[in-house]
């Protein structure tokens, strides 16, 4: 009985012992075999990452090369004490490196915290990031800071960048895809106490760069452009200000400037959304309109320059509406309407026009549809069908009412009239470029139609210019230069009705008058009495901003100087040369020529500034002084910065350029 019994318990055993190792064969065949790749791949995670390898995020220049925006690597570094050798060697390099005191390094490694932070956002040295990197238990995270050097371009042009490397306006998120690079990736192994570490023959992908990216921006203009509108807001009071200019036969955006009025800025204003007011905001251009409906006229031969209207002294109540003048003016001519910015006139001279033929004209400058400009949240404007017009409509659109345009729009359309006729596209970037300077992308000029005829626009630039001597705009005068625009003054339209006391004044000119060079287009936003017309705000403004760029810049230099001799009482006078850009030979050849003499300062170089300013009228004979400049430093040159203090922003100004050296002005 016992023996029987037990040879049952060692048969038991063994049918247990023979199921177990059953089921040991059975999981290993299915963790070897069934799922191998189920778990090398889950072994793998465990002790085997792949981490981003950044790319570096391209830069963006102007035109002439100046850095706009670029990225800075830096870096978060933090430590596990545990794992961290506490060797005074290695405390004494973690404190240097990190800029952090012994003391407080020792005091973080003494943490009782699995994980502790020591620095953020630092910038290391190759070879610091190598020592850390190498130190068990630190751990560093790196990241790309985005830096604008030159500050003065609006943060709504250039735009900005988040954490994940996103461009969120600007030009940052409409390039993003040249911009952005391609991030790579690396494997790191990890040991049984979590640390980090790669192999030398580790796998990985090496990261693509961005691109770098050339906008037309000339940040000699802009500097200038942003200096200029910051004092006007100020000294006018407005609420807002915006500056373009552009160049009218490539479209190149060469300054946009936007400044908002700190003390009159609206709580929840629209400057605060990242948009360019120029690009996404629209407003009622008034008198400066009077291009597109002048224009119209003479193009179909409805008008003759001097066919004259009665501007009624100043109030009309036309049957359609009552309209009314700045002025008492009696009996005018087309081209004195335009120069004295009569709305009656202009009105009487459009009114028998056919809506539908009027309506499609103003469409071929681009109204009521977007330019197609490289920026984002463009607005088209607002133009209604003529089937949706009162009867008021024809009068009010002529003199830029019930019309909603862009400063973009308005600018381009003066654009068109100062090459000729030509309408082209506005354009905000120049080519894009890899790490060996090779051109990847390029952008066109794009021109876009003819929109009038080459005799309309010479008659359309005389009525300007004429502006300018004798009309609306004589405050937009620059001393030695010939220019040329038109004023425009409109009433804002809030809460269902035009308010008689908010306007927004603007001046659109060009420079060179003869051959013009640069658009400009000043907006000002309610500015206050007795500066809410624009003749009184706007026009001072253009003037001086084409001014400076005049005195500070070459890109208004005539190509062949002209030289004009005039007699006066017995004595020859003579029209001063533009010397900037020249070296000291072909200045003394150039004054040689024009029959005067010339004292250099500064050395050698090239002249960057003279006096008297080109185009001043002085007796034949006598010396103009120019400052000359040297050639700016190349490479790593280094120049020593020059005393300041106690000069005027001109002189200080000139004196760096002297040096080779740029400047910004801020406060």
């Amino acid at each position: 009985m016992i023996g029987r019994f037990q040879k049952w318990r060692a048969q038991l055993l063994w049918a247990l012992l023979a199921l177990f190792v059953g089921t040991l064969v059975y999981r290993l065949f299915v963790v070897q075999v069934v799922k191998h790749d189920y778990y090398l791949d889950k072994a793998e995670k465990q002790w085997v990452r792949r981490v981003p390898w950044l790319a570096t995020r391209g830069s963006i220049y102007d035109r002439n090369g100046s850095l706009l925006a670029a990225t800075q690597k830096k870096y978060t570094v933090g430590v596990t004490p545990e794992h961290f050798p506490r060797l005074e060697k290695t405390e004494r390099f973690l404190a240097e490196a990190l800029d952090l005191s012994e003391r407080s390094v020792r005091r973080s490694l003494a943490s009782k915290s699995s994980y502790v932070q020591l620095a953020r956002n630092v910038s290391l040295e190759e070879d610091e990031v190598a020592g850390l990197a190498s130190l068990p238990g630190i751990k560093l995270d790196q990241v790309h800071d985005r830096i604008n050097p030159l500050g003065a371009l609006p943060l709504e042009l250039v735009g900005t960048v988040s954490l994940k490397n996103k461009g969120t306006c600007g030009a940052e998120a409409q390039f993003q895809d040249l911009l952005r690079g391609e991030d790579g990736w690396v494997l790191v192994n990890m040991d049984a106490r979590a640390q980090s570490f790669r192999l030398v023959n580790a796998p990985g992908r090496r990261p693509i760069d961005g691109c770098d990216l050339y906008l037309t921006i000339d940040s000699r203009v802009q500097e200038i452009v942003d200096f200029e509108l910051e004092r006007a807001v100020e000294r006018y009071d407005a609420i807002r200000g915006a500056v373009i200019v552009v160049d009218p036969f490539t479209g190149d955006i060469l300054a946009l400037s936007e400044k908002v009025s700190e003390k009159r800025r609206a709580p929840k204003d629209p400057a605060d959304d990242l948009s360019l007011f120029s690009v996404s905001c629209m407003y009622e251009p008034g008198s400066t309109f009077k291009l597109i409906t002048d224009s119209y006229l003479l193009e179909r031969d409805a008008v003759d320059p001097f066919d004259v209207y009665f501007a009624e002294n100043g109030v009309w109540d036309s049957g359609f509406g009552v309209f009314r003048d700045d002025h008492e003016y009696g009996w005018l001519t087309v081209k004195q309407a335009f120069v004295k910015s009569s709305n009656i006139c202009t009105i009487k001279a459009a009114k028998d026009s056919d809506p539908h033929d009027f309506y499609r004209y103003i469409l071929r400058f681009g109204f009521g549809s977007k330019t197609g400009v490289a920026l984002p949240a463009e607005s088209e404007g607002s133009l209604r069908q003529p089937s949706q017009w009162s009867a008021r409509s024809l009068a009010s659109i002529a003199i830029g009412y019930e019309v909603g345009v862009t400063p973009l729009q308005m600018v381009m359309a003066y654009a068109a009239l100062a090459n000729g006729g030509e309408l082209v596209a506005p354009r905000i970037a120049l080519e894009a470029r890899d790490r060996d300077n090779r051109t990847v992308r390029e952008f066109p000029v794009l021109k876009v139609r003819r929109v009038f005829s080459r005799e309309t626009a010479d008659m359309m630039q005389d009525f300007c210019r004429e502006v300018v001597h004798s009309g609306t705009g004589v405050k937009a005068v620059v001393n030695g230069l010939e220019v040329a625009g038109k004023t425009g003054t409109s009433e804002k339209f809030e809460d269902g009705s035009y308010q008689r006391n908010e306007h927004i004044t603007s001046f659109i000119g060009f420079a060179p008058a003869d051959d013009p060079e640069i658009v400009c287009l000043v907006l000002l936003d309610e500015p206050k009495y007795p500066h809410f017309w624009g003749g009184e705000s706007a026009a001072p403004l253009f003037s001086s901003i084409v001014g400076a760029v005049n005195i500070s810049t070459d890109l208004l230099c005539s190509r062949e100087p002209s030289r004009v001799t005039v007699p006066v009482g017995g004595k020859s006078r003579v029209q001063v040369p533009s010397f900037l850009r020249l070296g000291p030979d072909q200045a003394l050849q150039l004054a040689s020529e024009a029959g005067l003499g010339i004292s250099c300062s500064g050395g050698e170089g090239t002249v960057y500034a003279q006096k008297p300013d080109p185009g001043t009228l002085i007796e034949k004979g006598r010396d103009v002084s120019l400052l000359l400049r040297r050639d700016p430093p190349q490479g790593g040159e280094k120049v020593r910065v020059p005393a300041l203090e106690g000069l005027s922003i001109r002189e200080a100004r000139r004196l760096l350029l002297a040096c080779g050296l740029k400047s910004s002005v801020r406060g």
